[in-house]
C-alpha cells in the first residue's frame, strides 16, 4: 500500500497468530495471510453498513481500515458476533498518516477540516484509546516525534481531533484485550496500535 509496508507487515506477522478459519477485512490484495478476503475498496463489505460475513470465523484480521468506522464500538461488536467461541480479532488503528496534507494533523479534524484517506467519501473517522498507552515506549516515541508540529500530548490531540474514539474499557466485557504499538519515522510520524481481542464467552 505504500511507504509503510516494509515495516508494517513484519509488525503484523510478529503480532498475529492465525488459527482455524480466518477472515481478512480491508485487504485489497493479500500475500501475507490465508483466509477469506473481504475488501472494503471493492465494496464486498462496507464498514459503516449493517454488514454480515459469510460465516463465523476463528480469526478475524482487520488492518488499516478500522479508522473508517464511524461507530468503532459497533464495528467491534459485529466482529465479536462473527467469531466462534474463543475466536481472536486482530484490528489496528493508525494515527498521523497525513503527511500528504499541508497542515499536519495527528487526528482527523483540525482547523474545521475533515480529512479523507483515498477518496472524498472515504473519511477517517475513528481511533482507539486506553490510558495505559501513555506508558508504552512506542507511544512515547511518537509523542516526541510530533512535538515539532506543535503537539504536546497525543491523548489531547486524539480527543480534540478524532471524531470517534473507542475506549478499551467499553469492550472488556466481551473481549480479553491486549495490544501492541509501532511508531514510524522521525520526519513523517505515524503510530499504529494493534488490538489483540480474544472473545469471552460467559
Amino acid at each position: 500500500m505504500g511507504r509503510s509496508d516494509n515495516l508494517l507487515f513484519p509488525f503484523y506477522k510478529n503480532t498475529i497468530i492465525e488459527k482455524g478459519d480466518t477472515a481478512l477485512l480491508g485487504f485489497t490484495n493479500n500475500n501475507h495471510f490465508k483466509g477469506d478476503l473481504y475488501d472494503s475498496q471493492l465494496n464486498n463489505w462496507d464498514i459503516n453498513s449493517n454488514w454480515e460475513l459469510s460465516k463465523k470465523y476463528d480469526t478475524i484480521i482487520c488492518t488499516r481500515c478500522a479508522y473508517f468506522a464511524k461507530d468503532p464500538l459497533d464495528f467491534i461488536a459485529r466482529c465479536y458476533n462473527h467469531l466462534n467461541k474463543d475466536g481472536i480479532l486482530y484490528v489496528d488503528w493508525g494515527l498521523g498518516d497525513h503527511w500528504r496534507f499541508k497542515n499536519y494533523k495527528v487526528g482527523w479534524v483540525k482547523d474545521n477540516e475533515h480529512e479523507y484517506a483515498y477518496s472524498d467519501d472515504n473519511f477517517l473517522w475513528s481511533t482507539v484509546w486506553h490510558d495505559s498507552f501513555i506508558n508504552n515506549n512506542q507511544y512515547k516515541l511518537f509523542e516526541h516525534r510530533i512535538e515539532k508540529f506543535g503537539y504536546t500530548s497525543v491523548k489531547d490531540a486524539i480527543f480534540e481531533e478524532v471524531p470517534s474514539v473507542l475506549k478499551l474499557h467499553s469492550i472488556i466485557d466481551f473481549f480479553e484485550v491486549s495490544y501492541s504499538m509501532l511508531s514510524l519515522w522521525d520526519d513523517l510520524p505515524q503510530l499504529y496500535t494493534m488490538l489483540i481481542c480474544k472473545r469471552l464467552d460467559k
